[in-house]
């Protein structure tokens, strides 16, 4: 019978587990949470006696796939042979079957709650950790005396919608790759009708029509290229165009992975939702705000191109800067600023642009020899004025990073009625900055409601205000993402990092 061999006389006396016999696992990851699990059960054996609870914790970890983890991660060898019955009964030394156990539930539901890998960063400025404070070991410990460990898979999981969608997109998504001779379909055809073929098929492995056999209406088949299209972040109309061809083409473990990183990225940010902080999703172009687990706000944004991109990183909002100076970048300054100096000088009049030397102070442009400049010699900072037309706006969002990128308006507002607002040098233009000033402000936001009152003044001194709370940002990279209402979509890998 499914792991009978369990039920042996245990390798150490009674039902009791001596914290010296934990010594050989020392070197495993989870040796530490190993060790506190039994601690808080009194050095109690937990599973040799329950055949329940362990062939709950197999079938769980069977499902692993499913959730977008990997069972083989979770002591699989070991449970696998059990669940085939390989094990010689005699030979099961029952005290490392305890111990395996033990590490597979650890591991299993911290994955499952907190996300199977640390996102990766440029830059870390936050001390985020949600697994250091997780309470996981209490849970599945009261779970097993329950004997509801069934349970704990869906109560460890975000409940949010983009969390479901996400999950129910990569479900689909496996169950049609898992059918027998499954293949890729490529669109070659821009025809939009019934006779292309591999479209049919391909909106049907996008898990967008039922059948890909099934005989339609033409007016449904546009309203199913529509779907697709708005699933992919394209324009909502029934043309067939080579970028279409191009998305619809990305071969389907493509976009499971994609999903997966998505789920990941929710798991391991759901704590931090439930506090307050701010999200950025660079391929989205797109931020919210999140106030004890609710989106309080949301806002379009225009991130780097991907000459210049935009830095993954987390840090934190500590103050805003009303009618702010843009410090020109050494690059920017030499590659794009310094040609134009050169062929007219009035470009930085126009421009309200001065000249700082390595002092900081203001000179006179017309006392510089431009031409003996280069970009391997420039000891000089340019600096935009304020003004209606600063680069920055009036408004500038501060958070220590090493890359000289922040949140700021912009007087180019055009640009958030783009699809794909992938146009900046790294910094983020927000198009809601206003309402993100204000709730960052809170009482101080007089600050700016008397400045802006007055609108764009020209050369206005820089006025900082410190937030009236420090507020947490993440900036991330995900090519599937969410909206306010938590519908979901893939994005542009604009950077092409997921090559």
């Amino acid at each position: 019978m499914l792991l009978i061999t369990l039920c042996l006389v245990l390798k150490s006396s009674g039902q009791t587990i001596d914290r010296n016999d934990l010594l050989k696992y020392k070197t495993w990851p989870r040796y530490g949470s190993i060790v506190q699990f039994y601690e808080l059960n009194n050095f109690l054996f937990v599973w040799w006696n329950d055949l329940g609870s362990q062939k709950d914790l197999i079938d769980l970890i069977q499902l692993s796939n499913a959730f977008g983890l990997n069972k083989t991660d979770y002591q699989y060898q070991f449970l696998d042979s059990y669940a085939s019955e390989k094990f010689i009964s005699t030979k099961v030394d029952s005290f490392d079957i305890e111990i395996k156990c033990t590490d597979a539930a650890i591991h299993f539901f911290t994955e499952l709650k907190h996300g199977n890998r640390t996102p990766s960063f440029k830059y870390n400025g936050l001390t985020y950790d949600p697994v250091s404070k997780d309470n996981i070991l209490t849970e599945i410990l009261s779970h097993l005396k329950k004997r509801t460990l069934r349970t704990l898979l869906f109560e460890v999981q975000p409940e949010t919608r983009e969390y479901q969608s996400i999950l129910s997109r990569l479900n689909k998504f496996q169950k049609i790759v898992s059918e027998d001779g499954f293949r890729d379909a490529e669109i070659t055809s821009l025809t939009a009708n019934l006779s292309n073929k591999p479209l049919l098929l391909r909106l049907y492995q996008l898990g967008i029509t039922d059948s890909a056999i099934k005989s339609i209406e033409k007016k449904t088949l546009t309203a199913k290229i529509i779907e697709a299209k708005k699933l992919f972040d394209l324009l909502s109309d029934g043309v067939l165009t080579n970028t279409v061809l191009y998305v619809f083409n990305i071969p389907l473990r493509k976009r499971i992975e994609e999903l997966k990183s998505a789920l990941n990225y929710l798991r391991w940010i759901e704590q931090i939702r439930q506090t307050s902080v701010l999200l950025l999703n660079i391929p989205s172009a797109y931020l919210m705000v999140y106030e004890n687990g609710k989106i309080i706000l949301d806002s379009k944004v225009v991130v780097g191109k991907p000459a210049t991109p935009t830095p993954t990183l987390t840090s934190t909002i500590t103050e805003v800067i009303l009618y702010p100076y843009w410090n020109v970048p050494n690059k920017i300054a030499t590659r794009e600023i310094l040609p134009s100096i050169k062929r007219d000088i009035g470009f930085l009049n126009r421009g309200n642009y001065q000249v700082l030397n390595s002092q900081g102070k203001v000179v006179d442009p017309y006392k510089i020899n431009w031409h003996s400049l280069s970009t391997s010699y420039f000891p000089y900072t340019i600096r935009q004025s304020t003004g209606c037309d600063n680069a920055l706006g009036i408004v500038k969002f501060n958070f220590y990073n090493p890359f000289t990128v922040y949140l700021h308006d912009t007087p180019y507002k055009g640009l958030f009625s783009f699809n794909k607002r992938y146009f900046s040098h790294g910094c983020m233009r927000v198009d809601n900055y206003l309402e993100l000033a204000h709730f960052l402000l809170g009482r101080n936001r007089k600050a700016i409601d008397t400045l802006t009152a007055k609108g764009c003044l020209y050369q206005q001194a820089p006025k900082p205000v410190p937030v009236e709370r420090d507020l947490p940002i993440i900036i991330l990279y995900s090519t599937v993402w969410y909206n306010k209402e938590g519908v979901i979509k893939f994005y542009d890998d604009v950077y092409r990092y997921l090559n």
